[in-house]
């Protein structure tokens, strides 16, 4: 492990380093909250699409929609492993990880299948989803 957060390629033979550049948990709840604004208590009309540009937020979810189809694309096609690692663990992570697997398994898309990979991807890891 490097200082950075990141696993050497140095461990994995045929690795492939790939950053996302997906913000972190502070970057992102400081864009909920600026969506929050915008949609609460009502939604301006007149500005909504410039409003809602201005959180970010539509940016960020196309970057672990990406991400998400990435891993789901280099697992099916290129049939490899994939080591998924952000800084902290906390969020991306699972994002990306339960986004692929819904993505690749519809096992995930149902009501039980859902069950089991919050319990996997999510609560194993003591996600702290009140914090």
């Amino acid at each position: 492990m490097k200082g950075g957060g990141y696993e050497s390629e140095d461990a994995y033979q045929n690795a492939e380093l790939v950053f996302l550049d997906i913000h972190n948990i502070h970057v992102m709840r400081e864009s909920l909250r600026k969506l929050k604004e915008v949609v609460y208590p009502n939604i301006e009309e007149s500005h909504w699409l410039s409003n809602l540009e201005s959180t970010h937020w539509l940016e960020h979810i196309k970057l672990i929609l990406a991400g998400a189809l990435r891993i789901a694309d280099k697992v099916e096609s290129g049939k490899t492993s994939v080591v998924v690692h952000c800084s902290d663990g906390w969020d991306r992570t699972p994002q990306l990880t339960s986004l692929a697997l819904i993505m690749l398994d519809s096992y995930y898309r149902t009501i039980r299948g859902f069950q089991i990979l919050l319990e996997k991807e999510w609560l194993s890891f003591g996600h702290r989803f009140q914090q």
